[in-house]
């Protein structure tokens, strides 16, 4: 401490009591000097002095004595409790006997007055001058040695006492030194209190010292240049890991306190230099040998030999340093995070434009074919028509551009549930291979149109039943198709189907699309599959659509457990690939070998005339003519297109807008297929598939066919549940009406000819 606050104070009440304390225990050792000095010297005077004064021997003898006696036992109190606690007592008790002998011979021998008194007097101030207590004892003393002194004159009863040599100078040099006694107690009593009181404060300041040095948190230490530890706190020990001074003092400071003895010799040069180190950080390693972080404060300093140290403290800070990097660390991931914000919320942006664009553009796509078909229905209302074959193209006109408004409608709510996470898949049986041709079948009369060859083969490791969502697997193909047919001017499209590999229960199936089109640039490519995009290029000047069909395609692949990838040329064409993971009904473990995608599209593009070609003839009228539909719709409209477009590929049918009509025609006549709707009045599709499947004869086994506007996975199992055989959503495309009639007919035939 510096200044003022280096006094440590003490009351004054406090400080009497801590004096009186200190002079008691410095009494001891003087009380023990003297009482051996009067044993010593009494032990002589028996031996030499008795044999002096023959006529008084004996009364010499039993006081020198009881004197050499008392200075014993003297002696021997000062080494109990109680004579510890009361040294003045026997202080007192010696000197007063030691007066007593002296004044006894004196006594009996007046003629020793001179040399007695002298001796006493000395003794009494030397005493004085010794002793380490109040002055109050030592007036006591000087009154008792004179009282005592003086009795031994006053009963004396030689008078020639009064006329010894030097008598009255003896007298008074033992008053005078008496008083000189008193006084020189006085002045050292004074300067023995003053050295006590400043004794205590300096013990109390290195007391308070020692409390801070032992109880500081930090670790206090000095070591000599060579990295000695000279002095150190338990702190220090505690904050290394060891656990005793003795282990710790064996150390050196360079080699087994650093982690690194580099960080210790650029100290010393910065001590030299500088004279002190503020805050420096440093690695240290405990006994351990892990490592933790400390800052250290050191000053050099040189004693009188020229010897120099160094001293200083540390502080552990690992827990700081740890903090300070974990908000380093949070204050990048912050920035990252903020980076990635910005990006996100740029990509958001980007995503609202194209949304925007997205909308404008879907304005402008949904007023184009709605435009086309009123313009073509009105013209055809008003029989705005040269002959026969311009109401055709019309007609044709018109279906061409609904169908391109079926296909923006069904992208938007597809891309919407996706969107929504609501798109589910249903898992049911079903053939690739008739997926394919009923694909196939929508899109055939489109090629056909264009001059185009539509091809596909599956291969034989392909099992003919798995397990999956044939509707999306279908879906998938079709847009890949369309695309395809779309871009594709001359040559053909090929789909090829493969496994890549079986593991338990579950097959990955491998399809790929090649069309002999425009292609797409490399760097176009990446845009493909982005959601609300479209790719453009010099040979490829958006075309109708909304650009939701890849992105549709992409999705319902990933759902299915796959992905998708794309390799294009410009003006080679290009080849879509995807994979798919469906369900085995065997449930067999086979694992085959897995190719890439590069390697597989290769191998497509070696494929040579292997893909079987599917016919474009037109099945016959007459073959339909003798199978009775009975067509269940309550929409007047609906009902006449629908009965329309079936009878015109041939079927008998019959139409009936009600489930209590159809339940009263089926009990009347007979129909080879039922065309349910769902949404009807009073009776609906479901429960009136119900009741027909509860019937207790044949009819119960018609085949039921629900045709809806309700497309949804839920839906589709509502009516399978209820006991329909198969789902078509409307808008009905006659092609693929045809196809999944002629099959369930052909199945209906089966199961009589099984029956029978």
């Amino acid at each position: 401490m510096a200044g003022s606050t280096s006094k440590v104070f003490i009351s004054e009440e406090k400080k009497k009591e801590l004096v009186k304390e200190e002079i008691t225990d410095q009494l001891i050792v003087p009380l023990r000097l003297l009482a051996v000095f009067t044993a010593v010297a009494g032990i002589f005077a028996l031996i030499f002095e008795v044999r002096h004064f023959a006529d008084f021997s004996i009364q010499i003898y039993y006081s020198r004595l009881l004197s050499t006696g008392i200075s014993f036992l003297v002696l021997v109190l000062s080494y109990t409790n109680t004579g510890k606690k009361h040294p003045v007592i026997l202080v007192h008790l010696l000197l007063l006997f030691i007066t007593y002998s002296t004044a006894t011979i004196i006594y009996l021998l007046p003629k020793t007055l001179v040399v007695n008194s002298n001796i006493l007097a000395l003794v009494i101030f030397t005493s004085a001058i010794f002793l380490s207590w109040e002055v109050k004892n030592q007036i006591i003393v000087a009154i008792y040695y004179n009282v005592v002194f003086a009795s031994s004159f006053l009963l004396n009863s030689d008078t020639r006492i009064y006329f010894i040599p030097n008598m009255f100078e003896s007298v008074l040099f033992v008053m005078i030194l008496s008083i000189m006694a008193i006084a020189a107690s006085t002045i050292t009593s004074r300067f023995r209190i003053k050295s006590i009181v400043k004794n205590l404060e300096t013990m109390a300041l290195e007391e308070r010292f020692r409390h801070i040095f032992e109880e500081s948190a930090e670790g206090i230490f000095q070591t000599n240049i060579a990295g000695k530890f000279l002095l150190f706190n338990p702190a220090l020990v505690r904050i290394l890991g060891y656990e005793s001074d003795d282990e710790f003092k064996k150390l050196n400071a360079e080699k087994d306190i650093y982690e690194n003895p580099k960080d210790r010799k650029e100290i010393i040069e910065q001590l030299e230099k500088q004279g002190e180190v503020k805050n420096k950080r440093l690695k240290f390693k405990k006994k351990d040998g892990n490592s933790f972080y400390v800052r250290l404060n050191a000053r050099m300093i040189e004693d009188g030999y020229s010897a120099k140290y160094i001293e200083g403290f540390i502080e552990d800070i690992t827990l700081q340093v740890k903090f300070e990097e974990e908000q380093k660390r949070t204050l990048q991931q912050t920035q990252i995070a903020k980076l990635k914000s910005d990006e996100l919320a740029q990509q958001v942006q980007n995503i609202s434009d194209q949304k925007s664009k997205f909308i404008a553009s879907m304005s402008h796509e949904i007023r184009n074919p709605m435009n086309s078909i009123l313009g073509f229905l009105a013209l055809i209302e008003d029989e705005a028509y040269d002959d026969k074959l311009e109401l055709t193209n019309f007609a044709n006109n018109a279906k061409v551009a609904a169908e391109s408004l079926l296909d923006l409608l069904n992208g938007v709510l597809d891309i919407s549930k996706i969107e929504a996470g609501k798109m589910e898949l249903d898992e049911v049986d079903f053939s690739i291979r008739d997926e394919i041709k009923k694909a196939y079948s929508i899109l055939l009369s489109s090629a056909q149109g264009k001059g185009l060859n539509l091809k596909f083969k599956v291969e034989d490791d392909v099992p003919d039943i798995l397990i999956g969502d044939n509707l999306r697997f279908r879906q998938i193909l079709i847009n890949l198709l369309t695309n395809a047919i779309k871009f594709t001017k001359i040559g053909e499209v090929i789909t090829y189907v493969k496994t890549r590999e079986k593991v338990g229960s579950k097959i990955v199936i491998v399809c790929t699309v090649k069309d002999t089109g425009v292609g797409i640039p490399k760097e176009k490519v990446n845009q493909l599959f982005k959601p609300y995009s479209q790719v453009t290029t010099d040979k490829v000047i958006r075309k109708k659509g909304t650009g939701l069909g890849l992105v549709i395609v992409r999705e319902l692949v990933t759902l299915m457990g796959g992905n998708i990838a794309v390799k294009s040329e410009p003006d080679k064409g290009s080849i879509f690939q995807f994979t798919i993971t469906l369900g085995l009904t065997s449930g067999k473990e086979e694992t085959g070998s897995k190719k890439t995608d590069d390697e597989e599209i290769k191998e497509l593009e070696t494929f040579e005339d292997e893909q079987s070609q599917i016919s474009a003839k037109k099945i016959p009228k007459s073959h339909r003519s003798d199978k009775k539909i009975l067509l269940v719709e309550d929409n007047p409209i609906s009902q006449k297109v629908e009965h329309r477009l079936l009878s015109e590929v041939g079927y008998n049918v019959e139409a009936v807008s009600s489930g209590k009509e159809a339940l009263t025609f089926i009990e009347k006549k007979d129909f080879s297929l039922i065309l349910m709707d769902l949404e009807m009045p009073g009776m609906d599709g479901l429960e009136t598939t119900r009741r027909i499947r509860s019937l207790d004869h044949i009819k119960s086994k018609i085949p039921i066919i629900a045709v809806t506007a309700h497309s949804s996975m839920k839906d589709r199992e509502r009516c399978l549940t209820s006991g329909m055989d198969d789902y078509i959503s409307k808008p009905i495309n006659i092609h693929y009406l045809k196809i999944t009639i002629d099959s369930w007919l052909k199945e209906s035939e089966n199961r009589l000819n099984g029956d029978s």
